[in-house]
């Protein structure tokens, strides 16, 4: 039927690494890789809109303000690490790896002394800072998504 015809033959460019968003534009963008930013539609970018106050205590915002800090930091890791799986020998891409990853553990750090841990090795963290520590805090905080108020 489809003797020696070719349906589609695929071509994949190479990807190089350029300049890299930030990770605020990076989150919002979906990737660090300007020339992968292609839209499947326009969007119409809007204004940041106006910020209402909520009833959030103060200690509420700073523990989703650091969530967010932990996301998009979590996010360029995840892409550069998928970017360093097929250019192992970059060293722009191994050296923006490393400093997201210290970056993280330092967020993460933070979030867990501050709040509660997010993984179980943020539970090392709260044993480092108090060796004589009993507690087993793990489950002592709501996860990410449950929205929880301090």
């Amino acid at each position: 039927m489809f003797d020696n015809k070719h349906l589609a033959i695929a071509s994949v460019p190479t990807q190089s690494w350029e300049k890299v968003y930030d990770e605020n534009e990076a989150l919002h963008k979906g990737t660090i890789f300007p020339e992968l930013d292609k839209p499947f539609f326009v969007t119409v970018e809007s204004a940041e809109p106006e910020k209402k106050e909520d009833g959030r205590s103060e200690k509420q915002r700073q523990r989703e303000e650091l969530l967010l800090q932990i996301q998009k930091v979590s996010f360029v890791v995840d892409d550069v690490r998928l970017y360093m799986d097929t250019h192992p020998k970059d060293r722009q891409g191994l050296a923006l790896l490393k400093a997201m990853v210290q970056r993280r553990k330092a967020l993460l750090k933070e979030y867990a002394l501050e709040f509660y841990p997010l993984t179980m090795d943020c539970m090392a963290d709260i044993y480092e800072e108090n060796p004589d520590s009993d507690c087993y805090c793990w489950q002592e905080g709501p996860c990410p998504w449950e929205g929880a108020c301090v």
